[in-house]
């Protein structure tokens, strides 16, 4: 049976469908760092899948960046042609909702993830939205950690997750976990975050992104404080994400 013949474009129109599909939301800026091209270009491609009814367009915050999900027109197209265009389509996931309060985050989150695909690409890189689908799936914990606080714990899910690539004949190699701070955590939250990353024997390290100087100092004084300098790195957001509108990104 001959295979049906999909244009490039539809090809490279449905890999970023599924891509989307499987971070949540992205922006015109991520798209740019993924593929390499100007951030102008990555919007009218955005744009031209929103006029073709393949992904919604969120404008929630004046001066940051558009949101853009995918509609369900998009995850049935990119389902679609997954075999012919060579990638897997992330099944499993709940339709993406963006929120007024998480924008800035989510944005932050989509350059990261981008940046590192592109640093990284014998990597496997993952958003929060793959991570609870694949513990959900194997009934196990594979980057989040437990929290102890107030005598009670809770689970804490890492904002994406870096896996090293697989070599013949060794163990799975263990996942880093990422955060992105935009915010600042109560003493008593951050320091139980970081204890449980300090402590988890089934993640590499954690590595979190500070968006500003005094985040970074929270992070960094936290992780002294727990002589947990080995298992967590503290980067200005900067040295991975170097412009984002609405961001304070020094240099």
């Amino acid at each position: 049976m001959t295979a049906e013949y999909v244009p490039r474009q539809a090809i490279e129109r449905s890999r970023t469908l599924a891509w989307v599909t499987a971070l949540g939301a992205t922006t015109a800026e991520a798209l740019s760092e993924r593929d390499q091209l100007s951030v102008a270009a990555a919007k009218e491609r955005l744009d031209e899948a929103v006029g073709l009814g393949l992904m919604g367009r969120h404008s929630l915050l004046v001066g940051y960046s558009d949101l853009y999900t995918v509609t369900r027109a998009g995850r049935k197209l990119a389902r679609k042609h997954a075999d012919a265009g060579g990638y897997s389509y992330p099944e499993g996931l709940r339709s993406a909702r963006v929120t007024i309060r998480d924008a800035r985050h989510t944005i932050a989150c989509a350059s990261v993830v981008a940046t590192l695909e592109r640093s990284y690409p014998d990597h496997r890189v993952i958003a929060e939205r793959e991570l609870h689908r694949d513990e959900r799936n194997q009934r196990r914990r594979l980057a989040s950690v437990s929290v102890l606080r107030h005598g009670h714990t809770r689970s804490h899910h890492p904002d994406i997750v870096l896996w090293p690539p697989l070599t013949a004949g060794e163990s799975p190699p263990l996942p880093i976990a990422v955060e992105v701070e935009l915010t600042m955590k109560s003493k008593e939250e951050l320091t139980a975050i970081c204890r449980a990353f300090a402590g988890a024997s089934h993640i590499e390290a954690a590595l979190y992104f500070a968006e500003t100087a005094k985040l970074e100092k929270r992070l960094l004084d936290t992780v002294e404080r727990l002589n947990g300098e080995e298992r967590i790195v503290v980067v200005p957001l900067s040295a991975i994400v170097t412009s984002l509108p609405g961001f304070e990104l020094s240099s």
